[in-house]
């Protein structure tokens, strides 16, 4: 099986791929709250934060030929466990009811530039 190791810059230095294509499945990298076209942080609470990070999800996801419905697996890090009811509230509204994703969270890890939240994910193509 070919695997595709994708980048959205290949020129950012950073030392892994965005995502991972093996066969019919994604393998996406820990995103946080940045946003895609300044580079910038965008700050605020967990919820202004997981926002961003599921929009940056599904943005990536369209640009490798999938979609939200599609994602099979999320892990979630959080810098405080209690934080996560702040992002259950707006993660549920990225996700169809009837399609969420297994998931994983994890709380009390220190994340890049005082992020709040990171976020893998797996998912199958389109």
């Amino acid at each position: 099986m070919q695997l595709k190791f994708l980048k959205m810059d290949p020129a950012d230095g950073t030392p892994y791929s965005d995502v991972v294509e093996c066969g019919e499945m994604l393998y996406l990298s820990g995103l946080v709250s940045e946003d895609f076209e300044s580079g910038e942080l965008v700050c605020g609470d967990i919820t202004v934060q997981t926002r961003q990070v599921l929009n940056n999800l599904a943005a990536l996801l369209e640009r490798y030929g999938s979609d939200m419905e599609h994602v099979v697996r999320v892990e979630v890090l959080l810098t405080d466990y209690t934080l996560s009811g702040g992002m259950n509230e707006e993660y549920v509204k990225h996700f169809d009811a009837a399609h969420r994703p297994s998931r994983m969270c994890y709380g009390g890890v220190e994340l890049y530039e005082g992020c709040l939240i990171e976020v893998m994910a797996t998912a199958v193509k389109k």
